[in-house]
């Protein structure tokens, strides 16, 4: 992540092993003079599912794309404060934002697929970052990841068609499996389920569940329902503001702030 990669695996020895994979300290963001994040302090925890909640507006993209330094793109956007993966603030001079962003991948709201083949959607990563040492080691890589995501029955026959021929809910899984092909320790998922069915809303879910297991993932929503299905622990923003954060049984069922019942109860949002 950085140029002195032994300083980086020195933080890795020291830290990895606490429960706090990321952490936000004093983090706010502004668009020109448009404050749209306030002094964020926020945990995220080693593999399991942060969701964050909150309505449109209330800063929650933003924040997400601070966490791999998104906002980089973003004119006139400007970040302060820290943000530490395994210990290491990655908004410190000289990060490898490319290689940042192979250990926090991202999964956007709508499928995006690459104008590839589906084999190349998940190979892509895993070749530019030489993951793998030949043909074999990629093979055997890209079988596996499509494996991991469910999709490898459906498409070990055609890896060579388009990975725009996928249906809405394959695409979204082939997303995702392109984005934990380069083994990243965090996965960010900005509304993953928005432009899919229920059917294929159930298989991410429940791919979101297995995936736990091996990836630390945030993921914002607007679903109530989902937040309280899929994650171990909530965040609630409002106006830029963390109003309340916690385990999600906590958060939807004794919150400690009026402002957070009344959006879990659909008084506003």
């Amino acid at each position: 992540m950085v140029k002195n990669m032994s300083a980086q695996k020195k933080i890795s020895k020291t830290e990895s092993q606490s429960d706090i994979r990321m952490k936000t300290q004093d983090l706010s963001a502004f668009y020109n003079n448009d404050q749209a994040l306030f002094d964020v302090n926020l945990d995220i925890h080693t593999n399991k599912v942060t969701a964050l909640i909150g309505p449109s507006g209330c800063g929650k993209s933003t924040f997400i794309r601070c966490l791999n330094r998104m906002n980089d793109y973003v004119e006139n956007c400007r970040v302060t404060g820290k943000v530490r993966l395994d210990g290491f603030n990655i908004y410190k001079d000289k990060v490898d934002v490319i290689l940042l962003r192979q250990k926090i991948g991202m999964v956007f709201q709508k499928p995006n697929p690459f104008p590839k083949s589906i084999y190349e959607n998940v190979a892509y990563g895993p070749k530019i970052h030489h993951l793998v040492e030949n043909k074999d080691e990629l093979d055997a890589l890209v079988e596996k990841t499509l494996k991991r995501v469910g999709l490898w029955d459906e498409v070990a026959d055609r890896l060579s068609a388009p990975g725009t021929s996928l249906s809405g809910g394959q695409q979204q899984r082939l997303c995702i499996a392109r984005a934990i092909a380069t083994k990243p320790e965090v996965v960010l998922m900005d509304e993953p389920c928005s432009a899919l069915d229920p059917i294929a809303t159930a298989r991410i879910e429940e791919l979101i569940a297995e995936l736990r297991e091996k990836f630390t993932i945030v993921i914002i929503t607007h679903s109530m329902q989902q937040a309280e299905r899929v994650s171990d622990h909530t965040a609630f923003f409002h106006l830029g503001h963390v109003v309340e954060s916690g385990d999600t049984e906590k958060i939807f069922n004794n919150p400690e702030h009026q402002r957070t019942k009344d959006y879990i109860g659909g008084k506003f949002g």
